[in-house]
């Protein structure tokens, strides 16, 4: 029996401190404000068929967790497959398969018990083979994981009878029930290697998948929760045009669609038929340098580029004011984690000619590679292009197709657009984007002293050396030239008034994308 415990309902493992408090980085009150759908609804009713609107289009789009990397597929994932733990409004961990948890008092070392009869859509139980094999596979380089940064401090998985399963960790890590439960960790049947048709002990079934265009869910008979899903079929695909996407909301083609944007959100707020689902997050679209090559590799060009953004005007006019000023780091100012001590960059045209002389560029042009497939990638190019004309630097803007732009353009030209959604804690976004290695760390930034900070919030327990630690990292993020934050962009998506059981998540579009086993259909 483990000497120290973060169990159902207790969220204070052994060494006296709340977790709510500890993951408080992300997660405060002032981010869960939401649209308050979740307050008074009716009681749920099941049957009907809702359908998406997406605005990402890829023919990348996969059943394999392991390769996850936009919120298509996080939906997708969270509908057909189940996770050890989800993580609530209040950025705790609650019981999904795994139904109880606990820790010893350093949380190096972790029990989770299973839930007794879940099983997969085609009738084979779920068992602790399974489970341990769907979060170890990610280790394994021919998996190539988006998490096997994640995963690396898990040293053993073992089964401890038929419904018990232990963690051995190189360091403590007391997120770690909020960890096992992301969307790339989800369960699926041991040596499982091909996604073509995938099985899994979620709320839906797949009918038809043809990625890049249509996906089809049909209600799992099977499914572990009594009751659910209510829907009878869930539908999903691509509507890039976002006029098109909020027409199509509003005459009652789809029931939901992912960012509105521009004019169509005062559309949609005036609709006797649909609504504006407001979630503010951290999430924000960068500019990058990548530093292992030229002309990118000059910190004094990307720091003169840095002085190009009026930040406050890309949150007014882009952004219609859903978001807030960030500062070139990823850490926001409601989180106890703020380094409010680091000056907060600004347009300054006299900083963007000192630091483009010191780079030598001249009259040399830059390429910033942007898409419609990066929110307000575009919008936010456009705005420094104008600044770059009055600070004498050639920028010129190269709009890249959105079907290949993660697959051939962010981490394979000098200067490049890329998005980013929350995390449940800032030491797994620091992880997945800033460790040397990490697959999404598309700068190829390598720091030591960053690394080490980074492993070391992880296993602090003291909140005030915590503090001190993410305030030095959002200082060398700041100064490292490799990654321009200018603001944090709130989701704002539409719904048809008709939808019932959302709660808006701050780490992604409706409900944190894991809402299809929980909404109805009031009609």
């Amino acid at each position: 029996m483990a000497d120290g415990s973060m169990t159902t309902g207790n969220s204070r493992p052994a060494g006296g401190f709340s977790r709510r408090a500890f993951n408080a980085g992300l997660l405060t009150t002032g981010l869960l404000a939401g649209t308050g759908r979740g307050l008074a609804q009716t009681a749920p009713k099941r049957g009907g068929t809702v359908r998406l609107a997406l605005f990402q289009q890829s023919t990348g789009d996969t059943f394999d967790s392991a390769r996850y990397d936009k919120g298509n597929d996080y939906i997708r994932g969270t509908s057909v497959y189940s996770y050890l733990t989800r993580m609530d409004e209040l950025g705790q961990a609650q019981p999904e398969v795994a139904e109880s948890w606990e820790a010893n008092k350093e949380a190096t070392r972790w029990t989770f018990t299973i839930r007794k009869g879940v099983t997969f859509s085609d009738g084979a139980p779920l068992t602790t083979d399974d489970i341990i094999f769907s979060l170890l596979r990610h280790r394994e380089d021919k998996v190539a994981s988006t998490a096997k940064q994640l995963i690396a401090n898990i040293t053993s998985i073992t089964a401890d009878g038929p419904n018990k399963i232990v963690m051995e960790l190189a360091q403590p890590d007391v997120d770690l029930p909020i960890l096992v439960g992301i969307f790339q960790f989800a369960l699926v049947k041991s040596g499982t290697y091909d996604f073509a048709k995938p099985i899994g002990t979620g709320a839906f079934t797949v009918k038809e998948f043809q990625p890049g265009i249509r996906t089809v869910l049909v209600r799992n008979p099977n499914f572990w929760k009594q009751g659910q899903p209510y829907i009878d079929q869930f539908e999903m695909f691509p509507i890039p045009d976002a006029s098109a996407r909020a027409n199509a909301l509003l005459s009652g083609d789809v029931d939901m669609i992912l960012e509105l944007r521009g004019n169509a959100i005062e559309q949609v707020a005036k609709s006797s038929n649909a609504e504006v689902f407001v979630t503010p997050s951290t999430r924000y679209t960068a500019i990058q340098a990548a530093v292992d090559r030229a002309p990118s590799n000059n910190p004094d060009l990307a720091l003169g580029l840095s002085y190009l953004i009026d930040r406050k005007r890309v949150l007014d006019t882009v952004l219609r004011g859903y978001g807030s000023i960030a500062n070139d780091h990823p850490i926001g100012a409601t989180s106890p984690y703020f380094n409010a001590a680091l000056p907060q960059r600004e347009l300054d045209i006299d900083k963007a000619k000192f630091h483009f002389g010191k780079s030598g560029i001249g009259k040399s042009p830059i390429e910033l590679s942007m898409g419609d497939g990066v929110l307000y990638s575009v919008d936010i190019g456009q705005l420094m292009q104008r600044e770059a004309m009055r600070a004498g630097l050639n920028l010129q803007i190269k709009r890249e197709p959105a079907e290949s732009y993660w697959t051939a353009v962010a981490g394979k030209r000098p200067f490049f657009a890329t998005n980013f959604h929350p995390r449940p804690t800032y030491n797994m976004l620091l992880n997945l984007s800033w460790k040397k290695g990490a697959v999404w760390n598309f700068s190829h930034y390598e720091n030591e002293r960053l690394e080490k900070l980074i492993d070391m919030t992880r296993a602090e327990f003291d909140l005030t050396k915590r503090k001190e630690q993410y305030g030095e990292i959002q200082t060398i993020i700041h100064n490292s030239g490799a990654i321009m934050i200018p603001t944090f962009l709130n989701y704002v998506d539409g719904v048809s008034k008709k939808i019932k059981g959302l709660t808006p998540l701050p780490i992604g579009s409706l409900g944190g994308f894991n809402f299809t086993d929980r909404i109805w259909i009031d009609a």
